[in-house]
């Protein structure tokens, strides 16, 4: 069934190296190309039928740095996408200090500048983790991140510590992007600039964070910089704006929709998410719904539920 996959791009986040490449003996006879490969053969008409492009998200060091080993030894292709705010800072993002926060939150009243939260009662905390998760998708960054860095002032008072000792992971440097940038199986792209929803943005902002993560990326690896993957990937936080404006300034846009490559849009190009806790058969499963013939169902339900902004499907 994998060999007849219509081509299809992997999602990785933070991912054990020795784990994904066991992950990948089992995607055997489907093979691995760079991402601007598919695009290419998309755009000329050409089948991606057995091909499947590696994407890694968010930029974390120590993660890009472990998944580049393994890839530049297997000689696997794969494209890193990169939060460029993160990199020039150096500071984590919100839901980075989130979940080093949520397992040490107190359980009780917090009188925080932001506002008070009582975090007291049975499940408050797991309800507290479900809001801020909507907001990340459907909220501005400068909306909730001061309420994150108010959490972990209190978080880090209630245990005498540094507020900087629950930052979250660092991310990768510039000059290691540089150097990794030498190797041409190695692609660094845009992930936007703030890691925010692109929903809640205007269109100036949007643009924005499009041109100038570009161009950061490219003044960096000295190499275009041609595709863009939309912060968290929900149509909740892409919105209708962000897919219009991706083709100004980019190839493709990928998602964390769930299909097959070859039947999506480019500027709103689904994407197979695989976690570590995936067992090799669900990883299997994943690629043989959403990216073979018997998907068909679920491309026609698309197509019949499709944004405005997207064009018609091709039927097939």
């Amino acid at each position: 069934m994998i060999r007849l996959t219509t081509g299809f791009v992997i999602a990785l986040h933070e991912f054990p190296p020795a784990r994904f490449a066991e992950l990948m003996e089992h995607l055997r006879p489907a093979q691995p190309v760079p991402l601007s490969e598919l695009v290419v053969r998309k755009k000329g008409g050409r089948s991606n039928a057995g091909l499947f492009a590696i994407t890694v998200d968010d930029g974390v060091g120590d993660n890009v740095r472990s998944l580049a080993a393994l890839f530049r030894a297997r000689q696997w292709p794969a494209t890193f996408y990169l939060p460029t705010n993160y990199l020039d800072t150096g500071r984590a993002m919100a839901f980075q200090w989130w979940w080093r926060l949520a397992p040490l939150l107190p359980r009780r009243r917090l009188d925080l500048p932001s506002g008070a939260i009582d975090l007291s009662s049975p499940g408050a905390v797991e309800e507290l983790t479900r809001k801020m998760e909507r907001m990340w998708h459907s909220g501005r960054v400068d909306v909730y991140l001061p309420f994150t860095l108010d959490l972990a002032d209190a978080v880090a008072q209630d245990l005498g510590i540094n507020r900087a000792e629950l930052e979250g992971p660092p991310p990768i440097s510039w000059p290691e992007v540089e150097q990794l940038s030498r190797d041409p199986l190695l692609q660094f792209e845009s992930h936007g600039e703030s890691h925010g929803a692109m929903s809640e943005m205007t269109e100036e902002e949007i643009a924005s964070e499009m041109q100038h993560s570009r161009d950061t990326i490219e003044e960096h690896t000295g190499r275009a910089c041609r595709h863009l993957c939309y912060p968290f990937g929900t149509a909740l936080a892409i919105g209708s704006m962000a897919p219009r404006l991706a083709r100004r300034y980019y190839d493709s846009a990928v998602t964390m929709r769930l299909g097959a490559f070859d039947t999506a849009d480019l500027w709103f190009a689904p994407r197979i998410p695989l976690y570590p806790q995936n067992s090799l058969l669900a990883a299997r499963m994943k690629l043989v719904l959403h990216c073979t013939r018997i998907g068909r169902l679920r491309v026609q339900k698309l197509r019949e539920t499709k944004p405005a902004y997207l064009p018609e499907l091709p039927k097939l």
